[in-house]
């Protein structure tokens, strides 16, 4: 949905459509905007609104107090406990649902228990029919690709991420054979060979992903997929051969700093050798990669951010993106800037990746984002670079348009051109 002419659009194109329920997913820097969406639907239905997503689950009473509108907040995985919603007889009995935080009067009830989807492991194939999938287009490919989750759950605590808040930290991973006839179902019914395989690190398990890998090499599905995962999943040149021949065409890495003090510091378990040993397999199997740095962490002064931006350049991935730290609500890394003072604001519209809310050591969101600007100058301009990568610029020129202007305005007006 683009806007709320849109949704109410879509509403009166359904015969008798009458919701009981508004269910809707929301993030940090987007949840008054949401709320007040989903508030045009709950005037108009007289139906109760509820909240689920990352951010529900992160600070679900304090989130509750500033959007007066929402009835409830999910904490954790939401399905169980949307299915437990449903079947309520009315609003009065929300206290049965136990990973629901919700509003009993002028008075803010907090959950529970954390939410967990225990039908994960056997979920039903999405239903794809609903959506034109031909709208989703892969840039560089420029050919739809469907997304198919993989695992949820992850057993690190890097201080940064809220994804464990959500879905917890014990790893749960689909069977082989479930992913790959999902995918099968997909390639059949749609026409669609282009995949997201998803999970925080697919990758983490390398036995069960092995599996996975095979079945979709014994069953010649032809396709080709991308996704999430570690360095140190990658230390085998065998089994990143193996996911070369599967299908795998990219795989993005948290490599976060140049700097193996710093990762300790973010919790991030990694060091510098297993990163360079994992873009040399991936190179020797033909495998692309996508590095993600964080530049402008606490304790981090600008010789720290040039650090990092000479590391990526000497590494050389594929591609690369440069992104603030952002210290979400609820994480490890909040905490410690709170506790320390070094919060410039808690603006939650502005947490998220155009914005710099931490101080301290000579850093402010100026020089932190003019460094994010100058390090995609340096790592894309160069002309070893260029040449290397001229079909892929051809190619996101042409298949994402939009999204070429706006890197390269980024690159060379700044952040707000």
């Amino acid at each position: 949905m683009s806007g709320k002419t849109h949704v109410i659009r879509t509403i009166d194109d359904g015969e008798g459509f009458a919701p009981s329920l508004i269910l809707f997913p929301s993030t940090t820097p987007t949840l008054v905007a949401d709320v007040m969406a989903m508030a045009t639907l709950k005037a108009r239905y007289a139906a109760p609104m509820f909240c689920f997503g990352l951010h529900a689950s992160t600070t679900p009473a304090e989130s509750m107090a500033r959007a007066p509108q929402v009835n409830g907040m999910f904490v954790g995985e939401p399905e169980d406990g949307a299915l437990e919603l449903a079947a309520l007889a009315d609003t009065n009995e929300l206290g049965n649902v136990a990973s629901l935080t919700y509003r009993r009067g002028g008075e803010i009830i907090p959950h529970r228990a954390h939410g967990t989807f225990n039908g994960f492991l056997e979920a039903p194939v999405p239903a794809w029919d609903l959506l034109d999938v031909s709208q989703y287009t892969l840039p560089l490919e420029g050919r739809p690709y469907v997304i198919v989750e993989t695992s949820r759950g992850c057993p690190y605590t890097c201080d940064f991420c809220v994804a464990p808040i959500h879905q917890g930290h014990k790893f749960r991973e689909r069977s082989a054979s479930s992913i790959v006839d999902e995918m099968a179902h997909i390639v059949r019914t749609h026409g669609v060979r282009f995949f997201y395989l998803w999970g925080d690190t697919v990758t983490l398990n390398v036995k069960s992903f092995s599996a996975i890998c095979e079945e979709i090499i014994s069953r010649q599905l032809n396709v080709r997929w991308f996704g999430n995962a570690r360095a140190d999943n990658l230390q085998d040149p065998t089994f990143v051969d193996r996911l070369k021949r599967s299908g795998c065409w990219m795989l993005a890495l948290g490599i976060e700093t140049e700097s193996d003090e710093t990762r300790k510091d973010m919790m991030k378990r990694l060091e510098s050798e297993k990163i360079r040993i994992a873009l040399v397999n991936m190179r020797a199997s033909g495998i692309k990669s996508f590095g993600f740095f964080i530049l402008g962490y606490p304790g981090e002064d600008l010789k720290a951010l040039d650090r990092t931006i000479d590391y990526a350049i000497r590494l050389d991935p594929d591609f690369a993106n440069f992104y603030p730290a952002v210290p979400y609500p609820g994480t490890e890394l909040y905490n410690k800037a709170k506790r320390d003072g070094l919060l410039a604001s808690e603006d939650w519209t502005k947490m998220e990746y155009s914005f710099y809310l931490l101080k301290g050591n000579g850093l402010d969101e100026q020089v932190v984002m003019d460094a994010i600007n100058r390090a995609k100058r340096r790592f894309f301009l160069r002309p070893r670079y260029l040449v290397r990568h001229a079909g892929d610029v051809l190619k996101l020129a042409i298949t994402k348009w939009p999204v070429a202007w706006h890197i390269g305005s980024q690159m060379l007006f700044g952040r707000r051109a």
